[in-house]
């Protein structure tokens, strides 16, 4: 006897027990579900769903057969040392990447910060000077 398929196993833990949920379609991101829907049989024309899978164990989410997955995996090491080492450096870069692109001021101050500051001041002077 053979299984129904292949053996679905998170790519954070590997435990077995996940269950798969529908996630709108509109609700994913739109390279990650024309990732998924190419393995659809249709090119995946007319879904408004998209099936996520779900780690019962560590609640990790992840849409199978996308580069996400295959991510997550090199991140646990399932997919090797190299690919981890490879996946780690993506992770530190990007997060770099984010945090320099929050600030746009001098001495990582947020624009807001600035804005917030500049009426305070020009309040401040509209009431000394009125």
């Amino acid at each position: 006897m053979s299984s129904a398929g292949p053996a679905v196993f998170c790519p954070r833990c590997g435990s077995t027990t996940t269950q798969s949920s529908p996630v709108k379609r509109s609700s994913v991101p739109e390279p990650q579900a024309s990732e998924y829907l190419r393995g659809v049989p249709g090119g995946g024309q007319g879904v408004d769903t998209i099936m996520q899978s779900v780690c019962t164990r560590c609640g990790c989410r992840w849409i199978p057969r996308t580069t996400e997955e295959r991510h997550l995996r090199a991140l646990s090491g399932q997919l090797g040392t190299d690919a981890m080492r490879v996946a780690q450096a993506e992770e530190i870069a990007a997060s770099a990447k984010a945090a320099r692109k929050r600030t746009i001021m001098p001495g990582k101050i947020p624009a807001r910060t600035w804005i917030i500051a500049f009426v305070m001041v020009v309040v401040i002077l509209l009431a000394l000077f009125t």
